[in-house]
């Protein structure tokens, strides 16, 4: 018995002194290590996403053209996508802080079909590239600028394409984690407008956790989080453009225009559900009511003797009632990036890449590379936390 003892103790010696020559040739040779940490803090990310609104009829029959077009509905498709092209991140090690510059490459495709039952069908395409530059100051502040050119185009028949551009400006200033400012200025296409717009922005409540975010005049969200892959969120957003028209239906009848310039807006108040399926792939959800819903006609030469002033002079503009809209979304993400758990800074530069839709279009990606805080401990575990802290990094 006291043999079969001593080869027990003399077996947890040699494991003990096993183990620990082990760490400690682990430690020096992972000290010995020149780790490359993957240079950007955005992956690449790619939306696909799909929007439909109700068929309405137009209520004023005595209009002639509102008679012809009968009634309208809304099938739309916008692919975006932005990925990183240059990062670069260095410390203030006296103050300690770490501050980044970001630039990204965005793009994106848009097929819009409005539907005229008493018209021939017209597909309506968007298509633009754009840069974004985003600033780190590492203390309180955020910069980001946004410029985003496209070419609008009715592919049905001949016609011409037509350029625009679409601009953000924006200073972000995270008092805490859980109360955010921002300021700055936005020309957007969503109201079916050119006009130049203050950007206001607050926010109350951690990125992470239940938060209450209204960016004027894009958006107004209430996010709750309810576990590490789903969150759901009640929201305010418009929904529209300006685009080019074909005149093959002889809508407009004065001069011989072959296109004039269809524009749309809605707002969409609704309720939506993002679901983190893996660290590759999420997928959101969303329905709920459009209301305000604009369709406007206008010609560009009629509109020409004062081209720096909104456009006052329309050939058709009808606003109709509520309606329901269904809202689709797929999100797939790329690469291996840097770890920023719980850097508030980082999660602001997060948000506003996300607040400012790439191409001035309504697809929301929902934040998906900031981290939702588990609620307890209990829910802690390396599936959940694993974009928390990028152990592959090492």
């Amino acid at each position: 018995m006291n043999s079969f003892q001593n080869i027990v103790k003399m077996l947890i010696l040699i494991s003990i002194i096993f183990l620990f020559n082990t760490q400690i040739r682990s430690q020096a040779a992972f000290d010995s290590l020149k780790i490359k940490l993957p240079k950007h803090y955005f992956k690449t990310v790619i939306v696909l996403d799909s929007y439909r609104k109700a068929d309405q009829k137009f209520a004023d029959t005595a209009n002639l053209l509102a008679k012809k077009l009968n009634s309208y509905a809304i099938k739309q498709f916008n692919a975006s996508f932005y990925t990183p092209i240059y990062t670069e991140t260095y410390e203030v090690k006296e103050k300690g802080i770490t501050k980044s510059t970001h630039l990204l490459l965005t793009g994106n495709f848009m097929l819009l079909e409005p539907i005229f039952s008493g018209i021939s069908q017209h597909s309506l395409i968007k298509i633009g590239m754009g840069v974004r530059w985003i600033y780190n100051s590492g203390k309180k502040g955020v910069w980001f600028v946004d410029a985003s050119p496209f070419v609008t185009k009715d592919v049905t028949y001949e016609s011409k394409g037509y350029f625009r551009l679409a601009s953000t400006f924006v200073y972000s200033h995270n008092v805490s984690e859980s109360f955010n400012w921002r300021v700055g200025a936005t020309k957007s296409f969503l109201w079916g407008n050119k006009n130049y717009w203050p950007f206001i922005g607050l926010r109350f409540g951690k990125l992470d956790k239940v938060n209450f975010s209204i960016q004027f005049p894009r958006s107004i969200n209430l996010n709750v989080p309810v576990g590490p892959k789903l969150s759901f969120s009640m929201y305010t957003r418009p929904q529209g453009g300006m685009f080019n028209f074909s005149n093959n239906d002889s809508l407009y009848r004065i001069g011989n225009e072959s296109t004039f310039s269809y524009t749309r807006y809605e707002l969409n108040t609704g309720f939506r559900a993002d679901v983190r399926v893996s660290n590759n792939f999420n997928f959101y959800v969303s329905t709920g009511i459009s209301s305000r819903n604009n369709v406007t006609f206008y010609s560009e030469k009629a509109n020409k003797e004062k081209p720096r002033l909104p456009y006052r002079n329309y050939f058709f503009s009808k606003t109709m009632g509520p309606a329901l809209f269904v809202n689709l979304g797929l999100v797939f993400k790329f690469g291996k990036t840097r770890s920023f758990y719980h850097e508030k800074n980082m999660y602001d530069v997060m948000d506003l890449n996300n607040s400012i839709d790439v191409g001035d279009n309504t697809g929301n990606t929902g934040n998906p590379q900031i981290p939702i805080t588990p609620k307890s401990k209990k829910d802690i575990n390396l599936g959940s936390i694993q974009d928390l802290i990028d152990y592959n990094d090492f």
